[in-house]
């Protein structure tokens, strides 16, 4: 549910954005989201086909890039992607979480016209 103000942030966002910059209509919209966002795209996809209605963002195509969380192995160092497991690819040791990673929700791009 915390999705809806997310997109409706969004599209405000879209909104100053064309308005500065003259854009018509935007056309993709590249979206990063962090595993531990709390962010399901379907959901953002949903609520983003209902408010976009009458914006300059109306039928863009959202397209999701998820990132894993970054894990900072307490032993040797390593950085490295959480993939299933906390423990490090390089030495075996146990991997502490990054501070802030896989919290992300950002726009990369957007494609107008």
């Amino acid at each position: 549910m915390h999705e809806l103000p997310v997109v409706q942030d969004l599209i405000k966002t879209l909104d100053k954005e064309s308005e500065e910059k003259n854009i018509k209509k935007i056309n993709e919209i590249n979206l990063v989201i962090g595993e531990l966002s709390g962010i399901i795209g379907e959901c953002v996809q949903t609520y983003f086909d209902l408010l976009s209605e009458g914006h300059t963002c109306e039928k863009a195509k959202l397209n999701f890039t998820f990132l894993p969380s970054t894990l900072l192995c307490s032993e040797c160092g390593t950085e490295f992607p959480h993939e299933k497991s906390f423990n490090c690819p390089k030495c075996g040791s146990q991997g502490k979480l990054v501070k802030g990673s896989g919290r992300e929700f950002y726009v990369r791009s957007i494609e107008v016209t």
